[in-house]
């Protein structure tokens, strides 16, 4: 019985589970990773440069690495960033402890990958994992431990140390513990780590285009307050109300489409860092907050005035649309009272048509036998030459006779025109 075919996808898919984990699964490590922005102009650059680092078409998927016994470093496409990490595995505990912690031991200007890299940098940082607890007066040297936050994580299996600032060489510093990890659990904490400093750094910047976004929003509403109450008290015509309307509708949506992504993106890479900090499993050490405690106290002030300027723009489309509807009802009614004006003027010019109608059938008559009489009394005199009286009577008779024919004819001829346009 032959095998069935797998699925185009069945394997690529299965891949894509385990290939964005870091391969470090023992201390001491050194890492270092940097967040670019790039442009979606800038792309094609971006995997231009790439390939000419891979020896492969990995980065075709979004990722190359390459990875040695002793290191390695990692491309990362993400929607609108890329990330790249360096690390390093070679060096020795106490060589480390001697030599700063290991901090700035890999700097940008040393990775050769960032030597024409196409965007900007928008992030880095710096994490050493070394087993040993490090005395506070060394650490304070790099790590600032009064600001510091510092927690137990992974049920107590490691402790971190950071200040959130950014130190020499462009890099924030994390300084890891390593109490007993074991399996990948090294691995997925520098991942949750990298990702949580990431993610918050990147939802913080819908926090400018929110903060823009009220200030236009103020004096939008404004203009919006100032139509409602011009069509209420019926201040402006109907024709300048809706051109400021439209005006402010356009400019509405206009807000809408450009700050959309953004609100969305910063939604989603809150969720993230919220998703990676229960991940931690934190537990406090005492004098010192948790990262979760840290982040929150300072992204979610953002994070609600995103929220903020979001609901009131969409209660300004909708005020919009309500004001819209308002003055759709007011011009429709004027229009049906223009039109009903406009029946009425034409039921009294048909009303005035139709008596201007009789009056020119009246005169119709007389007009038709006034005609037929001078052609009959062409043809009667040379009969009654010598004989006018007679003739004057037979004329009398003559005209009466007309004049009931031609009423009877021109009665007949509207009775037939009107029953075939009836018909």
């Amino acid at each position: 019985m032959s095998r069935p075919a797998d699925h185009a996808l069945r394997r690529p898919l299965s891949d894509l589970m385990h290939e964005r984990t870091i391969p470090i699964f023992t201390a001491p490590v050194v890492l270092r990773s940097w967040v670019y922005l790039v442009p979606d102009t800038d792309r094609a650059a971006e995997s231009q440069w790439i390939a000419s680092l891979a020896q492969d078409d990995d980065f075709d998927r979004g990722r190359h690495a390459e990875i040695t016994g002793t290191g390695g470093s990692i491309w990362e496409r993400h929607g609108e960033f890329s990330t790249y990490l360096a690390f390093s595995t070679s060096g020795k505990t106490q060589v480390l402890l001697r030599n700063n912690f290991g901090f700035c031991s890999l700097r940008t200007e040393d990775f050769h990958w960032l030597h024409g890299a196409p965007g900007s940098v928008f992030r880095s940082v710096e994490i050493v994992v070394l087993p040993h607890a490090p005395k506070p007066q060394a650490l304070q040297a790099h790590i600032d431990l009064t600001t510091a936050v510092c927690c137990d994580v992974f049920d107590g299996h490691a402790r971190i140390w950071s200040d959130f600032r950014m130190h020499e060489g462009g890099a924030g510093r994390i300084y890891v513990q390593d109490k007993g990890l074991r399996n990948d659990e090294l691995s997925r904490l520098l991942q949750s780590l990298i990702e949580i400093g990431h993610y918050r750094k990147l939802a913080l910047l819908g926090f400018p285009v929110a903060r823009d976004l009220m200030g236009w929003l103020k004096d939008a509403e404004t203009r919006l307050n100032a139509i409602t109450s011009d069509m209420a008290g019926q201040a402006a015509s109907q024709q300048q109300i809706l051109d400021r309307l439209m005006a402010l509708s356009a400019e509405v949506e206009h807000r809408v489409t450009s700050v959309r992504y953004r609100q969305g993106a910063t939604e989603a890479y809150a969720q993230l860092v919220h998703d990676r900090l229960a991940g931690l499993r934190e537990a406090r050490v005492e004098g010192f907050s948790t990262m979760q405690t840290f982040i929150e106290r300072r992204l979610q002030p953002a994070m609600r005035t995103c929220e903020a300027a979001s609901k009131r723009l969409d209660d300004l489309s909708q005020r919009l649309g309500r004001v819209s509807d308002l003055l759709r009802a007011r011009i429709s009614i004027s229009l049906e009272m223009q039109n009903q004006e406009l029946l009425k003027s034409m039921d009294l010019r048909s009303k005035l048509q139709m008596k201007l109608s009789h009056l020119v059938e009246g005169l119709s008559v007389f007009a038709v036998s006034y005609y037929v009489f001078n052609l009959v009394k062409y043809v009667v005199d040379p009969w009654f030459a010598g004989h006018e009286d007679l003739a004057h009577k037979l004329y009398a008779v003559i005209i009466v006779a007309i004049l009931g024919l031609a009423w009877l004819f021109i009665t007949h001829r509207k009775r037939s025109i009107t029953g075939e346009a009836g018909a």
